[in-house]
């Protein structure tokens, strides 16, 4: 306010409504008025959504998430692990995808927890964002076969979703074993 006042002393040194000059303040009156219309809102729109992604952004660790995964699964707590799946969450492998919490368990958990035990990740990389966290990393798992337990090895990307209850759930699962030649690079 104190420019537009600013603005009409230079504009008016006499103190007298000069007719020219009408035209000039009139509009600078209006871009004001505009600026104020548009750049206050936005500007409480940015620190409420400043202050939701700070709280959103507040996240636990990837760490401590895998480690409830693997410790779900290693105790073979199905309601554990059903309670750490999104709706529509999708696990990839090399070789098959599923998509779908009703399908991950039929299709691949209830298959496998019976023959799939000692699960252990060893995180690689981590990345989090506003309402996700990442964590790529390398696993170890023994594998239950009619040959006996062999161990398997592999990668895995796992990526957790914040919920509006404030927990965070598997989203995807990308899981690459081994193949021989490979299992002996760590």
């Amino acid at each position: 306010m104190m420019y537009f006042f600013l603005f009409l002393h230079s504009q008016n040194k006499n103190n007298i409504i000069n007719p020219k000059n009408m035209k000039k303040q009139i509009t600078f009156i209006f871009a004001i008025l505009f600026m104020a219309i548009i750049i206050l809102p936005s500007c409480k729109n940015t620190v409420t959504e400043t202050a939701k992604e700070e709280e959103c952004c507040q996240t636990v660790s990837a760490d401590s998430l895998a480690a409830l995964w693997n410790d779900a699964w290693n105790t073979k707590n199905i309601e554990a692990l059903k309670g750490m799946i999104t709706d529509s969450a999708l696990v990839i492998d090399h070789e098959w995808y599923v998509q779908g919490k009703d399908s991950i368990f039929t299709k691949w958990i209830n298959q496998s927890l019976p023959i799939i035990s000692n699960v252990k990740t060893i995180p690689l990389k981590t990345t989090s964002c506003c309402c996700c966290i990442s964590l790529t990393g390398l696993y170890t798992l023994d594998y239950e076969s009619k040959d006996g337990i062999k161990p398997l090895k592999g990668n895995f990307t796992f990526i957790w979703i914040k919920q509006e209850d404030k927990t965070y759930k598997l989203d995807l699962m990308h899981l690459t074993e081994f193949h021989e030649k490979e299992k002996n690079n760590y």
